[in-house]
């Protein structure tokens, strides 16, 4: 979002993940309350966002605590905390696949705080009370990082 623009007319990134998310979009144009400008399908980004995701997931300090890693007291300093964020830009996954990466890594992380509460051992059943209560696509989301990462 630029300086001069408003939130309620700047572009945003729409992903549709199933059918009721198809009637929300009709629903919300019908209403004039959403314009499509462009449509992509299946890629049009910059960079894979898988590798972005598992790595965010690694380093997250939430997550490092819930699974009993060493947290660190101080964050990074405010210096290279910007350097960083400009490399991360300018070589992370952009428009469509930023969008992915941030469902994937937001999803990994509910499933991974939903797991550390309920227990995620097979013998108590917490991973499958966890995969019972979510919604297929996150299922395949986190199935795609345990097969592959």
């Amino acid at each position: 979002l630029g300086r001069n623009e408003r939130m309620d007319e700047a572009r945003q990134t729409v992903t549709i993940r199933n059918e009721r998310g198809e009637r929300m979009v009709r629903a919300a144009m019908e209403e004039n309350r959403l314009e499509i400008v462009a449509t992509t399908c299946g890629g049009g980004g910059g960079g894979p966002h898988e590798k972005f995701a598992s790595a965010t997931v690694g380093s997250d300090s939430i997550v490092m605590k819930m699974v009993g890693g060493v947290v660190p007291e101080k964050g990074m300093p405010g210096l290279l905390g910007e350097v960083m964020a400009t490399v991360l830009t300018s070589v992370g996954p952009k428009g469509i696949d930023f969008a992915r990466y941030s469902i994937d890594y937001h999803i990994l992380r509910n499933y991974l705080h939903i797991l550390d509460e309920w227990g995620g051992g097979d013998n108590d059943g917490g991973e499958n009370e966890v995969n019972e209560r979510m919604p297929q696509y996150s299922r395949d989301i986190v199935k795609y990082y345990k097969e592959n990462d």
